[in-house]
Protein backbone atom coordinates (compact mmCIF):
# COMPACT_ATOMS: atom_id res chain seq x y z
CA UNK A 1 0.00 0.00 0.00
CA UNK A 2 1.43 3.35 -1.02
CA UNK A 3 1.04 6.46 1.07
CA UNK A 4 0.82 9.32 -1.35
CA UNK A 5 0.54 12.20 1.05
CA UNK A 6 -0.61 15.50 -0.37
CA UNK A 7 -0.67 16.32 -4.08
CA UNK A 8 0.69 19.84 -3.89
CA UNK A 9 0.59 22.40 -6.72
CA UNK A 10 2.65 25.54 -6.14
CA UNK A 11 2.68 28.65 -8.37
CA UNK A 12 1.95 26.48 -11.40
CA UNK A 13 2.39 27.89 -14.87
CA UNK A 14 1.37 25.51 -17.62
CA UNK A 15 0.86 25.50 -21.37
CA UNK A 16 2.74 24.60 -24.53
CA UNK A 17 6.06 26.01 -25.69
CA UNK A 18 6.38 29.46 -24.16
CA UNK A 19 2.62 30.13 -24.22
CA UNK A 20 1.03 29.91 -20.75
CA UNK A 21 -2.59 28.85 -20.42
CA UNK A 22 -2.71 28.80 -16.62
CA UNK A 23 -0.55 30.97 -14.35
CA UNK A 24 -0.02 31.31 -10.59
CA UNK A 25 -2.14 28.25 -9.78
CA UNK A 26 -1.67 26.77 -6.31
CA UNK A 27 -3.72 24.04 -4.67
CA UNK A 28 -3.33 21.12 -2.29
CA UNK A 29 -5.32 17.95 -3.05
CA UNK A 30 -5.57 15.30 -0.36
CA UNK A 31 -6.77 11.72 -0.46
CA UNK A 32 -10.54 11.88 -0.09
CA UNK A 33 -10.79 15.21 -1.95
CA UNK A 34 -12.65 15.68 -5.24
CA UNK A 35 -11.52 18.39 -7.68
CA UNK A 36 -13.52 19.21 -10.82
CA UNK A 37 -11.88 21.29 -13.57
CA UNK A 38 -14.59 23.22 -15.44
CA UNK A 39 -14.45 25.33 -18.60
CA UNK A 40 -15.57 25.51 -22.21
CA UNK A 41 -13.91 23.66 -25.09
CA UNK A 42 -10.37 24.77 -25.87
CA UNK A 43 -9.94 26.90 -22.76
CA UNK A 44 -7.21 24.75 -21.17
CA UNK A 45 -8.95 22.15 -18.99
CA UNK A 46 -7.00 19.25 -20.47
CA UNK A 47 -3.73 21.19 -20.34
CA UNK A 48 -4.13 21.84 -16.62
CA UNK A 49 -5.33 18.26 -16.10
CA UNK A 50 -2.33 16.74 -17.90
CA UNK A 51 0.09 18.93 -15.95
CA UNK A 52 -1.43 18.01 -12.58
CA UNK A 53 -1.21 14.28 -13.36
CA UNK A 54 2.38 14.54 -14.57
CA UNK A 55 2.09 13.89 -18.30
CA UNK A 56 2.89 17.49 -19.31
CA UNK A 57 5.80 19.34 -17.74
CA UNK A 58 4.92 22.75 -16.28
CA UNK A 59 6.40 25.95 -17.65
CA UNK A 60 6.98 27.05 -14.08
CA UNK A 61 6.13 26.18 -10.49
CA UNK A 62 5.93 22.63 -9.18
CA UNK A 63 3.73 19.56 -8.78
CA UNK A 64 4.70 17.18 -5.97
CA UNK A 65 3.29 14.22 -4.07
CA UNK A 66 4.27 13.78 -0.45
CA UNK A 67 6.97 16.39 -0.97
CA UNK A 68 8.51 14.56 -3.97
CA UNK A 69 8.64 16.09 -7.44
CA UNK A 70 6.05 14.21 -9.51
CA UNK A 71 8.28 14.35 -12.57
CA UNK A 72 11.19 12.71 -10.72
CA UNK A 73 9.26 9.53 -9.87
CA UNK A 74 9.95 6.35 -11.84
CA UNK A 75 7.26 4.46 -13.76
CA UNK A 76 6.39 2.02 -11.00
CA UNK A 77 6.25 4.69 -8.29
CA UNK A 78 3.92 6.83 -10.37
CA UNK A 79 1.71 3.86 -11.23
CA UNK A 80 1.16 3.26 -7.52
CA UNK A 81 0.19 6.89 -6.96
CA UNK A 82 -1.69 8.09 -10.05
CA UNK A 83 -4.11 6.32 -12.40
CA UNK A 84 -5.73 8.08 -15.36
CA UNK A 85 -8.75 7.77 -17.63
CA UNK A 86 -8.32 9.47 -21.04
CA UNK A 87 -11.16 10.84 -23.15
CA UNK A 88 -10.55 8.15 -25.76
CA UNK A 89 -8.40 5.11 -26.35
CA UNK A 90 -7.79 3.16 -29.54
CA UNK A 91 -5.68 0.02 -28.94
CA UNK A 92 -3.75 -1.34 -31.92
CA UNK A 93 -5.11 -4.86 -31.36
CA UNK A 94 -8.57 -6.27 -30.62
CA UNK A 95 -8.03 -6.92 -26.91
CA UNK A 96 -10.93 -8.14 -24.82
CA UNK A 97 -12.47 -5.70 -22.36
CA UNK A 98 -10.97 -7.76 -19.52
CA UNK A 99 -7.49 -7.48 -21.09
CA UNK A 100 -7.86 -3.69 -21.21
CA UNK A 101 -8.85 -3.54 -17.53
CA UNK A 102 -6.00 -5.90 -16.60
CA UNK A 103 -3.57 -3.47 -18.26
CA UNK A 104 -4.19 -1.21 -15.29
CA UNK A 105 -1.94 -3.56 -13.31
CA UNK A 106 0.94 -3.45 -15.85
CA UNK A 107 2.69 -0.40 -14.39
CA UNK A 108 2.98 -2.13 -11.02
CA UNK A 109 4.59 -5.28 -12.44
CA UNK A 110 8.23 -6.06 -13.13
CA UNK A 111 9.35 -6.00 -16.75
CA UNK A 112 8.44 -9.17 -18.69
CA UNK A 113 6.38 -10.58 -15.79
CA UNK A 114 2.87 -11.94 -16.31
CA UNK A 115 -0.28 -10.85 -14.44
CA UNK A 116 -0.79 -12.78 -11.21
CA UNK A 117 -4.05 -14.28 -10.01
CA UNK A 118 -4.25 -11.31 -7.63
CA UNK A 119 -3.97 -8.92 -10.60
CA UNK A 120 -6.74 -10.78 -12.41
CA UNK A 121 -8.91 -10.67 -9.30
CA UNK A 122 -8.44 -6.89 -9.01
CA UNK A 123 -9.44 -6.47 -12.67
CA UNK A 124 -12.56 -8.62 -12.23
CA UNK A 125 -13.53 -6.72 -9.08
CA UNK A 126 -13.20 -3.37 -10.87
CA UNK A 127 -15.45 -4.56 -13.70
CA UNK A 128 -17.96 -5.87 -11.17
CA UNK A 129 -17.98 -2.54 -9.36
CA UNK A 130 -19.04 -0.80 -12.56
CA UNK A 131 -21.50 -3.55 -13.51
CA UNK A 132 -19.67 -4.47 -16.72
CA UNK A 133 -18.53 -8.00 -15.91
CA UNK A 134 -20.65 -9.26 -18.81
CA UNK A 135 -18.29 -7.47 -21.21
CA UNK A 136 -15.12 -9.26 -20.12
CA UNK A 137 -14.85 -11.53 -23.17
CA UNK A 138 -16.10 -8.94 -25.68
CA UNK A 139 -13.62 -7.31 -28.06
CA UNK A 140 -12.96 -3.77 -26.82
CA UNK A 141 -13.11 -2.50 -30.40
CA UNK A 142 -16.62 -3.97 -30.84
CA UNK A 143 -18.38 -2.43 -27.84
CA UNK A 144 -20.09 0.97 -27.73
CA UNK A 145 -18.37 4.24 -26.87
CA UNK A 146 -20.12 4.35 -23.52
CA UNK A 147 -19.06 0.78 -22.73
CA UNK A 148 -15.47 1.62 -23.66
CA UNK A 149 -15.55 4.54 -21.26
CA UNK A 150 -16.71 2.27 -18.44
CA UNK A 151 -13.92 -0.20 -19.28
CA UNK A 152 -11.30 2.57 -19.09
CA UNK A 153 -12.64 3.68 -15.70
CA UNK A 154 -12.48 0.06 -14.50
CA UNK A 155 -8.87 -0.12 -15.71
CA UNK A 156 -7.95 2.93 -13.61
CA UNK A 157 -9.75 1.53 -10.55
CA UNK A 158 -7.97 -1.83 -10.97
CA UNK A 159 -4.63 -0.03 -10.86
CA UNK A 160 -5.28 0.76 -7.19
CA UNK A 161 -3.53 4.14 -7.21
CA UNK A 162 -4.09 6.75 -4.50
CA UNK A 163 -5.12 9.48 -6.97
CA UNK A 164 -7.52 8.94 -9.85
CA UNK A 165 -7.49 11.40 -12.78
CA UNK A 166 -10.40 11.28 -15.23
CA UNK A 167 -10.66 13.41 -18.37
CA UNK A 168 -14.39 13.87 -19.10
CA UNK A 169 -15.40 10.59 -17.37
CA UNK A 170 -19.08 11.03 -18.30
CA UNK A 171 -18.35 11.47 -22.02
CA UNK A 172 -20.39 9.05 -24.18
CA UNK A 173 -22.43 7.88 -21.19
CA UNK A 174 -26.21 8.02 -20.90
CA UNK A 175 -27.75 9.69 -17.85
CA UNK A 176 -28.06 6.43 -15.93
CA UNK A 177 -24.41 5.51 -16.40
CA UNK A 178 -23.31 9.10 -15.70
CA UNK A 179 -25.01 8.87 -12.31
CA UNK A 180 -23.50 5.43 -11.71
CA UNK A 181 -19.98 6.69 -12.46
CA UNK A 182 -20.41 9.83 -10.35
CA UNK A 183 -21.72 7.70 -7.48
CA UNK A 184 -18.70 5.41 -7.74
CA UNK A 185 -16.32 8.39 -7.78
CA UNK A 186 -18.00 9.69 -4.65
CA UNK A 187 -17.63 6.28 -3.00
CA UNK A 188 -13.95 6.07 -3.99
CA UNK A 189 -13.33 9.51 -2.49
CA UNK A 190 -15.11 8.46 0.71
CA UNK A 191 -12.80 5.41 0.81
CA UNK A 192 -9.73 7.67 0.65
CA UNK A 193 -8.97 8.08 -3.05
CA UNK A 194 -8.12 11.55 -4.36
CA UNK A 195 -10.30 12.30 -7.42
CA UNK A 196 -9.50 14.89 -10.11
CA UNK A 197 -11.73 15.13 -13.19
CA UNK A 198 -12.61 17.49 -16.00
CA UNK A 199 -16.19 18.17 -17.07
CA UNK A 200 -18.32 20.38 -19.27
CA UNK A 201 -21.26 20.02 -16.89
CA UNK A 202 -21.27 22.05 -13.63
CA UNK A 203 -23.90 19.65 -12.27
CA UNK A 204 -21.24 16.94 -12.00
CA UNK A 205 -19.27 19.11 -9.57
CA UNK A 206 -22.41 20.02 -7.61
CA UNK A 207 -23.54 16.39 -7.33
CA UNK A 208 -20.17 15.40 -5.85
CA UNK A 209 -19.90 18.54 -3.69
CA UNK A 210 -16.48 18.95 -5.30
CA UNK A 211 -13.83 21.62 -5.12
CA UNK A 212 -13.84 23.47 -8.44
CA UNK A 213 -11.20 25.05 -10.65
CA UNK A 214 -13.21 27.06 -13.19
CA UNK A 215 -11.11 28.24 -16.14
CA UNK A 216 -12.59 31.36 -17.73
CA UNK A 217 -9.65 32.72 -19.72
CA UNK A 218 -5.92 32.52 -20.30
CA UNK A 219 -4.17 32.48 -16.96
CA UNK A 220 -7.40 32.67 -14.97
CA UNK A 221 -8.76 29.79 -12.87
CA UNK A 222 -11.26 30.51 -10.10
CA UNK A 223 -11.02 28.01 -7.25
CA UNK A 224 -13.39 27.17 -4.45
CA UNK A 225 -16.26 24.95 -3.30
CA UNK A 226 -18.68 24.07 -6.10
CA UNK A 227 -21.60 25.67 -4.25
CA UNK A 228 -19.70 28.96 -4.09
CA UNK A 229 -18.03 29.03 -7.52
CA UNK A 230 -20.92 27.78 -9.68
CA UNK A 231 -23.19 30.80 -10.02
CA UNK A 232 -25.24 32.59 -12.68
CA UNK A 233 -22.32 34.99 -13.19
CA UNK A 234 -19.95 32.06 -13.69
CA UNK A 235 -22.29 30.57 -16.32
CA UNK A 236 -22.16 33.81 -18.28
CA UNK A 237 -18.39 34.17 -17.93
CA UNK A 238 -17.44 30.55 -18.65
CA UNK A 239 -20.07 29.50 -21.16
CA UNK A 240 -21.81 32.67 -22.34
CA UNK A 241 -25.24 31.42 -21.24
CA UNK A 242 -27.99 32.46 -18.86
CA UNK A 243 -28.49 30.12 -15.95
CA UNK A 244 -29.93 29.84 -12.48
CA UNK A 245 -28.72 27.81 -9.56
CA UNK A 246 -31.76 26.25 -7.94
CA UNK A 247 -32.07 24.14 -4.80
CA UNK A 248 -34.12 20.95 -4.87
CA UNK A 249 -34.72 17.98 -2.57
CA UNK A 250 -33.10 14.76 -3.78
CA UNK A 251 -35.85 12.44 -2.56
CA UNK A 252 -33.88 11.44 0.53
CA UNK A 253 -34.47 14.65 2.42
CA UNK A 254 -31.21 16.26 1.31
CA UNK A 255 -31.26 19.64 -0.44
CA UNK A 256 -28.91 19.90 -3.42
CA UNK A 257 -28.04 22.65 -5.88
CA UNK A 258 -28.73 22.22 -9.59
CA UNK A 259 -27.26 24.22 -12.48
CA UNK A 260 -30.09 25.11 -14.89
CA UNK A 261 -29.15 26.92 -18.15
CA UNK A 262 -31.69 28.69 -20.39
CA UNK A 263 -31.90 29.57 -24.05
CA UNK A 264 -31.46 33.26 -24.80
Amino acid sequence: MHSAGILSIKDLRCGYGSLPIIEDFSLDIRRGDVLCILGRNGIGKTTLFRTLMGSLRPLGGSVSIGGRDLFALDRKERAGLIASVPQSHNPPFAYTAFDIVLMGRAGLMHAFSLPSESDKKRAAEAMGLLGIGHLEDRAYTKISGGERQMVLIARAIAQGADYLFLDEPAANLDIGNQMKVLGILGSLAAAGKGIVFTSHDPNHALLLDAEVAAISGVGNATRGASGDVITADMARELYGVRAKIIEVEDGKGKHVKVFAPFLD
